[in-house]
């Protein structure tokens, strides 16, 4: 079995940081660990004016499938609303790319990821099933009351304290059609993406009331996880890492905070983490990064991004 993935990107992403030089360490890590072929389809979403650069930049990983395309080709609403915050538009992307997707599931990466262990679809893929990881949604209430709302839903389904957890996660690609389904409008001749972007318009006067306000924290993933719930989907297209049986996680956050990060720990078997992330927050120069995980990625043939 193969699975899809998706990468949104921008050259310089939030914060200023070297987005492009974060997604090599990505790619070296997916070059050393991913099992050939795993990627049916791996889709990088940037700009339509940076296609040109990330495709020479990312030539080098043609064993991974990468496509390079443009946003604006992808979801040309998004031209609409060029104030939109670049963390909207990446969690836009990573939903509407389901309409390109061949394959049944596929992988969500921000470019600050890094794999950690052999990845094949066996790990990733259960008796047809993707592994779901789980966190408490007292982390972030907001997502998952604002996202109820937008589905005029309980929000309270399945174990109210849990919700699934950030990139990197598998979304099946049916679900995320269904999903889509629900956020377009019957009434009007708007698009899903066209109702999500205008929640975010200061001055549209439908956002002067409170409910409209009240939708305003959405996620990709809390709305993805509550419709699967919905539409009584989610047992249907997942299981649950992190368990006795599939003890494999879709991430791990041992790489916080970075300065006492154990690497060796991350990348050995007592770490049961496929993949972590060093966030873009840290502000660490793609460089630095690369060479605290250089000598658990790099071979003879992959010697690094930098």
């Amino acid at each position: 079995m193969t699975i899809g993935a998706v990468l949104p990107l921008k050259v310089t992403g939030s914060y200023g940081v070297d987005d492009l030089n974060r997604a090599h360490i990505l790619f070296s890590s997916l070059q050393r660990f991913a099992e050939p072929g795993l990627f049916s389809e791996f889709y990088v979403v940037v700009p339509a004016a940076e296609v040109e650069q990330v495709s020479s930049a990312f030539a080098r990983w043609q064993s991974l499938g990468i496509q390079v395309i443009s946003e604006d080709t992808l979801v040309p609403e998004l031209a609409k609303y060029p104030k939109m915050r670049g963390w909207r538009k990446q969690q836009i992307v990573k939903l509407a790319i389901a309409a390109k997707m061949q394959a049944k599931f596929y992988l969500t990466f921000d470019a600050d990821a890094i794999c950690l262990k052999p990845l094949s679809a066996e790990k990733l893929i259960i008796d047809g099933k993707a592994l779901l990881q789980y966190e408490q949604r007292a982390q972030h209430p907001k997502w998952w009351k604002a996202s109820a709302r937008i589905l005029k839903m309980n929000a309270n389904v399945g174990d109210p304290q849990l919700g699934m957890t950030v990139t990197p996660a598998i979304l099946a690609t049916d679900i995320v059609k269904s999903l889509i389904q629900q956020l377009t409008p019957k009434t009007t001749q708007q698009s899903w993406v066209d109702w999500l972007c205008q929640l975010h318009l200061p001055k549209h006067p439908k956002n002067w009331l409170l409910h409209r306000f009240l939708m305003l924290k959405w996620t990709e993933y809390s709305l993805y996880y509550l419709c699967a719930h919905k539409l009584g989907l989610l047992d249907k297209y997942h299981v649950t890492a992190g368990t006795a049986e599939l003890p494999q996680r879709l991430l791990v956050h041992e790489s916080h905070p970075y300065e006492q990060w154990d690497v060796a720990r991350s990348f050995s078997n007592n770490c049961p983490g496929l993949f972590c992330v060093v966030g873009s927050k840290t502000f660490l120069p793609p460089a630095e990064v690369w060479q605290k995980v250089r000598p658990f990625i790099a071979t003879q043939q992959n010697t690094g991004p930098l």
